[in-house]
């Protein structure tokens, strides 16, 4: 069976195949059919990376979350570490702190027992050294006054006499300067306390380390209205509290300063010391110097300050120094530096006693007196301690303290034997003798200039006079008439000289430019006929030195050139059919318009309203150019007396200053002058426009125009308004250049040349009455009499006053010192 299938199979097949062949050149339809899924390499691939890269960012977010953790782990034992060091530096602190003010406390609790015992022990160094002070013996010749006695060492006479001097200081204004006295040193070392000792009492803040904070000027004045001291403190700026000048009582003064020295400021305080028994000199107490262990910033402060006010060379320096070795002296440097040569420093030594002390031979005491630098004025003071000085804070009792002290001095002096030669530079006395010299020789030296100013005001009051009284007797018509003649060639000289061209009136001040000569003018502007500004540009119309400062016959030219260009400019205005019409009227001969005259009576008419205003207009600011002149030769007049120096005197008769009324006459008489010359140059300048017929007859005369004779209005009226047109061109031509010409002829040439005729005519054809009426002789001698009145009792009065100064000048130049005289309130 399988046998047969197998041979039917394969003969079917066969056949087939035969078909097959052919048809194989025709192609089968193609099945589309799906595409099963294929599993490849590449998709298995693509899973592994992905969960690879799962894996590692699984692992990466692990590590992130441990590091996090780690970081919050070390972050907060770093914290907790800070947290356990500020704890213990807490404790530390405190530990710290409660140890200082342990400290503190137990160094306060030393202080104040150093306080009580120093206290303890000054009680016992002040009640020795009262004793020690008050058990000193007078020395010869002394008595229990003898102190008062130096602090009023000159009469009151001398001082009368010096305010005497003063007032003819003032009077004869003679510059006499007042001493100034700076007084520099270290803080503590004792310049206030010198200060206070010269003058007796008791007025500044003293104390050790530094008291004077801010500079205090000591103004002291001679004043012979108060019989006791006045004291004034001036208005402090730098506090509100006092805004104002106030006196004080003197007990009160060294409180008051102490409350405006509360401030660390360069600013001074000012107080004003005025007494009848005194002489006019200024202090000036400076702050403190600071040592170099100190402070650099505040001492370098300081160090400024003092060496402002002790810098001026006219001040004197007065250089306050603990006594010590020599070696060990600290202001030295500091003064050369204000003063190389010393030649105007004064050296104090304080505190002279403790130095004393420590010397047991003559030879050391002698030796270290003549240890002051050479060629300088230097003293040796001991003062009392700062609370004796509060203990005898009363002046009386104050200045016998000083003087003790002095005694006390001299006495530890004596018995060491020193040499007698050093005397002049012990105590606090020979200081302030020493100062009051210096004041005295001071205005001593310039009573020779005073009494020289006095005799000159004396020699010239009485020249003055004499010569007032030959004015009067030589003030007569010759004489006035000589000052006339005088003044008008100076005034017309330099009017001329202006107008020819001169620099000398300063063009800078009294020229003008174009614009600022219209606007000073006022009317400066040019105006057409129809009351309308004709606006231009000055440089484009090329007006020269449009902007230039002129005066006089410059700025006259520029006007000139200013009006041509103006009227160059000028057109003629609108005509009319009516103007044709009623112009042109009818012909007698005809009855045919005559069109040629319409146009001459056209430009007639146009050519007069624009030009008379505008020659109107020149003639104004022509006469405002050249009356300014009279200001301009006043200047003029004034700079020749600064150059040459010409100093007149308002009393000279020779001075013409004396006549205003005169000079005004003069003036008067040029700007008449002016005006008049104008009107006629106007009056000229106007008949340069011809009337109607004289136009007509030269065009038609001279011209071969053919103008319509028929009455049609378009052809006619073009016709007359050309030739009207032409004829106000030829017009306007022959205005301008006739009206340059009248005005350089009719009005710039007269003022050249007959102005001198006229004013000088005029002025000398015054007779005797109208001389002495413009000059005003009645008054002028009046008043030169009221003169002489005044300089017959000057020349009387400087006589009296020479006698007078000449005694109050023996009496002050040779005092005489006194003792006995009680008890003095100043310095």
């Amino acid at each position: 069976m399988f046998g047969k299938k197998e041979k039917g199979v394969k003969g079917r097949s066969g056949k087939s195949s035969k078909k097959d062949d052919e048809t194989s050149a025709i192609p089968e339809p193609v099945v589309p059919q799906k595409p099963e899924p294929v599993v490849t390499t590449t998709t298995t691939v693509s899973r592994e990376e992905e969960e690879r890269k799962r894996k590692e960012a699984e692992e990466k977010e692990r590590k992130r979350k441990e590091e996090e953790e780690e970081r919050k782990r070390k972050e907060n034992e770093e914290k907790k570490e800070k947290e356990k060091k500020k704890k213990l530096e807490e404790e530390e602190k405190k530990k710290r702190e409660k140890a200082q003010k342990e400290e503190e406390k137990k160094k306060k609790k030393e202080k104040e027992d150093r306080r009580k015992e120093e206290e303890k022990r000054a009680e016992e160094d002040e009640e020795a050294e009262t004793r020690e002070l008050e058990s000193v013996k007078l020395g010869p010749g002394e008595t229990n006054t003898t102190y008062s006695e130096l602090y009023h060492l000159f009469p009151s006479e001398v001082f009368v006499a010096y305010d005497k001097l003063q007032d003819f200081a003032r009077d004869l204004n003679a510059q006499i300067s007042n001493p100034e006295i700076v007084l520099i040193g270290v803080q503590g070392h004792g310049k206030s306390s010198i200060l206070e000792a010269l003058l007796g009492h008791q007025i500044n803040t003293v104390g050790y380390g530094g008291a004077s904070r801010r500079p205090l000027y000591l103004n002291i004045i001679n004043n012979v209205e108060c019989d006791t001291p006045r004291v004034t403190i001036k208005r402090d700026s730098n506090l509100n509290d006092f805004d104002h000048d106030e006196i004080v009582n003197l007990s009160d003064l060294s409180s008051e300063i102490e409350k405006r020295n509360r401030i660390v400021t360069p600013d001074p305080v000012f107080v004003q010391y005025e007494f009848k028994d005194t002489c006019n000199i200024t202090f000036i107490d400076t702050p403190g110097l600071i040592p170099e262990d100190q402070g650099d910033l505040i001492k370098a402060q300081i160090d400024q300050v003092v060496m402002t006010l002790a810098k001026p060379p006219h001040r004197m320096i007065l250089c306050v120094e603990e006594a010590k070795d020599w070696e060990r002296i600290e202001m030295m440097e500091f003064v050369k530096q204000l003063d190389p040569e010393l030649s105007r420093t004064t050296f104090v030594y304080t505190k002279f006693y403790n130095q004393l002390q420590k010397m047991t031979s003559t030879r050391q005491v002698n030796r270290y007196l003549s240890g002051t630098p050479p060629d300088t004025k230097a003293f040796f003071t001991t003062l009392m301690s700062s609370k004796m000085r509060l203990k005898f804070s009363e002046s009386d009792r104050f200045q016998g303290k000083i003087w003790q002290a002095h005694r006390r001095d001299m006495t530890g002096l004596e018995q060491l034997q020193f040499d007698k030669k050093y005397e002049p530079n012990i105590g606090l006395h020979a200081l302030r003798k020493y100062i009051l010299y210096l004041t005295w020789k001071n205005y001593q030296d310039n009573v020779p200039k005073i009494l020289k100013q006095l005799r000159h005001k004396k020699a010239s009051s009485q020249e003055a006079l004499e010569k007032i009284q030959h004015q009067l007797g030589t003030l007569d018509s010759l004489k006035l008439r000589s000052l006339a003649s005088d003044y008008v060639v100076d005034f017309l000289q330099i009017i001329e000289r202006l107008i020819t061209g001169t620099s000398e009136g300063n063009p800078t001040v009294s020229g003008q430019t174009l614009e600022e000569e219209k606007t000073q003018h006022g009317d400066g502007e040019w105006i057409d006929a129809h009351n309308r500004i004709i606006k231009f540009d000055p440089e484009e119309w090329k007006i020269p030195y449009w902007d230039s400062k002129l005066y006089g016959g410059q700025q006259f030219e520029r006007l000139l050139i200013e009006f041509k260009a103006v009227a160059e400019h000028t057109k003629i205005s609108e005509v009319t059919m009516d103007d044709v019409a009623t112009a042109a009227g009818v012909n007698k001969l005809n009855n045919i318009p005559n069109y040629a005259w319409a146009a001459c009576d056209l430009a007639q008419q146009k050519s007069r309203e624009a030009f008379i205003p505008l020659i109107e207009q020149l003639c104004s600011r022509a006469i405002y150019t050249m009356t300014r002149l009279t200001d301009i030769s006043e200047k003029v007049v004034e700079s020749r007396k600064k150059k040459w120096n010409i100093k007149q005197d308002p009393l000279d008769i020779d001075n013409v200053e004396q006549y205003p009324y005169f000079t005004f006459h003069i003036k008067d008489l040029y700007l008449k002058f002016v005006e008049t010359t104008s009107q006629s140059c106007l009056e000229r300048c106007l008949d340069e426009f011809y009337d109607t017929q004289t136009i007509y007859w030269e065009l038609t005369e001279y011209s071969d125009r053919v103008l319509p004779m028929e009455r049609n209005d378009s052809d006619a009226k073009k016709a007359v308004v050309d030739l009207a047109t032409e004829l106000f061109k030829e017009l306007q031509k022959r205005i301008i250049k006739n009206v340059l010409l009248k005005f350089y002829n009719s009005y710039l040439v007269p003022m050249q040349r007959e102005l001198w005729t006229v004013v000088q005519g005029k002025v000398g054809s015054l007779s005797d009455k109208e001389l002495d009426e413009i000059f005003e002789v009645s008054a002028t001698k009046h008043r030169i009499k009221e003169e002489e009145k005044v300089l017959l009792q000057t020349a009387q009065q400087c006589a009296e006053q020479e006698v007078v100064f000449i005694d109050a000048a023996t009496k002050y130049s040779h005092p005489v010192l006194v003792g006995g005289l009680g008890k003095a309130e100043t310095f």
